[in-house]
């Protein structure tokens, strides 16, 4: 499967380098560029993208105004000269964070983990709706290559949101099925688990550290939003 790309970047040689660095390879498909993220804005809402170059730092509209904006989650790599927004970025789930002037090396790597996100997700012909799908209230039932899995709520860890589906983590393994955060959370008890970020769900006890917008969870590190984390703090007192 190709990966459809867009580049929004308001300097023309950070188009071109990136540009330069995709024709090298195969998995990539540029679809458009743009210099103007306002520009880029429509075509990227109407047009469903599997990955953006954002440039950060832009007239009018910067790329983490951009990002907030987007209608569905496509993967985001961010391109920038500035160190400063890493954790503001990466509050926003995205795959990686590159300094310029960006190396090839550092470019495949960035762009790997890309690749490794996506083959994850199941083909679309193996879309079902986990609404669908009842258990007992202390099990989640998703549907993984045509079969039903059951998977033990106390086992959860999270629940991460990638683009049209989750992936549902527990200390043994990983599961990724089609759904969102929103039908999950409906089938999850309340007292144990809570969103935390656009793109997570935590499962509370198994929170280990919460400083200031991270969480540990079973040694990964997890964004923790601003909006989430009042909620949280009282959950960790009651």
């Amino acid at each position: 499967m190709m990966i459809k790309c867009v580049i929004i970047d308001d300097e023309p040689l950070a188009i071109e380098i990136i540009q330069t660095y995709l024709e090298r390879l195969s998995d990539f498909e540029l679809s458009a560029c743009f210099t103007s993220a306002v520009d880029a804005l429509t075509y990227v809402q109407k047009n469903k993208i599997d990955l953006l170059f954002l440039d950060i730092e832009m007239p009018l509209f910067n790329g983490l105004e951009f990002a907030k904006t987007l209608n569905y989650n496509p993967a985001i790599i961010m391109t920038t000269a500035y160190r400063d927004y890493a954790v503001e970025s990466f509050e926003l789930n995205v795959v990686d964070y590159l300094l310029k002037p960006i190396g090839f090396q550092r470019f495949i790597s960035a762009t790997s983990k890309v690749i490794k996100i996506i083959s994850e997700i199941p083909p679309a012909t193996e879309k079902t709706d986990l609404s669908n799908f009842t258990g007992e209230d202390e099990d989640l039932w998703v549907k993984v290559d045509k079969k039903l899995i059951r998977i033990a709520i106390n086992d959860i860890l999270y629940i991460e949101s990638l683009k049209d589906y989750v992936r549902v983590k527990t200390k043994n393994r990983e599961l990724v099925t089609y759904s969102s955060l929103n039908k999950i959370l409906e089938k999850l008890p309340e007292s144990k688990f809570l969103r935390i970020h656009k793109s997570f769900i935590a499962a509370v006890k198994k929170i280990e550290t919460i400083e200031g917008n991270r969480v540990t969870i079973d040694g990964k590190i997890l964004p923790l939003g601003r909006i989430f984390k009042e909620e949280l703090i009282k959950k960790t007192q009651d």
